[in-house]
């Protein structure tokens, strides 16, 4: 069963994936386009809390776009141990077209190389419009 959230649930990392998607713009989000599906990876028991990300968006023709990246908040040196750094993206790509069926062959791939408890899907395609999602997105963050 593919994890997903509905406003009945909670969004784990919300706060930090709004920042990523309005505040650094990481999809580009245009005029018409909407979010699809986020997918965040993480390494249980990892000390730089390393996480990878897939964000994808709806084109206005219908096809999908992606960026993922790894994530990681590293320690400061010398005697701050156990305070985290701002978060560091890595490994960024994109990919400005493809289809349903390319993601789902993705992100199962994906699936199959993560540990299956460190996978969260947030499938934000049945909100109407990105203001829906955004405002469904903020409620999670502060709550």
């Amino acid at each position: 069963m593919t994890p997903d959230y509905d406003s009945d649930r909670t969004c784990p990392g919300a706060p930090e994936i709004l920042s990523d998607l309005i505040n650094q713009d990481l999809l580009g989000l245009q005029q018409g386009e909407r979010l699809w599906k986020l997918y965040c990876f993480h390494e249980t028991g990892n000390p730089t809390g390393l996480r990878h990300r897939i964000y994808t968006k709806e084109k206005t023709d219908g096809r999908l776009a992606l960026i993922t990246f790894a994530v990681h908040n590293p320690q400061l040196e010398s005697g701050d141990e156990g305070v985290e750094c701002p978060a560091v993206r890595s490994a960024l790509a994109r990919v400005a077209d493809l289809s349903q069926g390319d993601l789902d062959r993705l992100i199962r791939a994906m699936r199959n190389q993560a540990d299956s408890d460190a996978y969260e899907e947030i499938d934000l395609s049945a909100h109407a419009d990105l203001n829906a999602q955004l405002v469904w997105l903020r409620s999670q963050a502060s709550s």
